[in-house]
């Protein structure tokens, strides 16, 4: 009878201790940050003035690009994720930071052989998490691109496709992304689709290179199909009519025209 309560006691005591470490071990699995991440978080201890000059090479690579896109009959363009990551922090979080949900912060990218590594914080209450997504890129067609995504995971434990997918695609939709997604044999697949007009398909992604630490993009423009829309800037009787006068005169009321032409060629953009 002794024996037989002493073994409901341990197997109580066992069981109340399960339950008390079951909450800390779930606690501990889902705040888990990878090594990576911590590395890429502060950019490895990189200067500021170090990382200010990556993020303006990274924009610079990214506005000869464009231009090449515009100009060149065939475009290729190499990022390495040092640059990308710079970029994230200090350019995206000073001057687009409202592109991103609120509870999202600290994104990293990191480029491996054939697969990309997305890292972001993710606040949800009284818990911070590290949501890892790993993916596969490929081109299936003109101006599309596929990602199989192997792993989506917070901290350690996995997490359902459609919990980040499908904020992810109500976000690329805004900003003229065709996004969905499928399961391939139980793998999430996410398809986007881009055109810079949706009446034109002179401008076409071939081929999304990943190596370990860079990404290279390549692609044609049909420059018998047209030219891009080019900014223009407004004329001077337009600039009159929507900002008070004194804005274009220079000097007192009764400065010649040619003041005038000059104070407005000061006050033009110069880029």
């Amino acid at each position: 009878m002794r024996r037989t309560l002493s073994k409901r006691w341990k197997f109580a005591a066992a069981a109340g201790a399960l339950l008390l470490l079951a909450p800390i071990a779930g606690w501990l699995a889902l705040t888990y940050e990878p090594r990576y991440y911590r590395d890429m978080v502060p950019l490895g201890g990189m200067p500021r003035e170090q990382i200010a000059g990556k993020a303006k090479h990274f924009v610079a690579r990214g506005l000869q690009l464009r231009n090449d896109i515009c100009t060149e009959p065939t475009w290729e363009a190499v990022f390495s994720d040092e640059e990308v990551n710079a970029w994230l922090a200090q350019d995206l979080v000073t001057h687009f930071a409202d592109q991103l949900p609120p509870e999202v912060r600290e994104p990293r990218i990191l480029f491996e052989s054939d697969r990309v590594v997305l890292a972001f914080r993710l606040d949800r209450g009284m818990f911070s998490s590290v949501v890892t997504v790993i993916a596969r890129p490929r081109i299936p067609a003109d101006n599309t691109v596929e990602l199989t995504l192997e792993k989506i995971r917070a901290g350690i434990l996995p997490v359902p496709a459609d919990q980040v997918l499908d904020r992810i695609i109500e976000r690329g939709r805004i900003y003229g992304v065709d996004v969905a997604w499928h399961k391939v044999e139980g793998t999430p697949v996410v398809r986007l689709r881009y055109s810079p007009n949706p009446d034109r398909d002179d401008v076409r992604l071939d081929d999304v290179d990943v190596r370990a630490g860079r990404i290279r993009l390549a692609g044609r423009s049909d420059r018998a199909r047209g030219v891009f829309l080019l900014p223009t800037l407004p004329s001077r009787r337009i600039l009159q009519s929507n900002f008070p006068r004194e804005i274009f005169q220079y000097g007192s009321s009764g400065s010649s025209a040619s003041s005038r032409g000059r104070r407005v060629r000061r006050a033009s953009p110069t880029s």
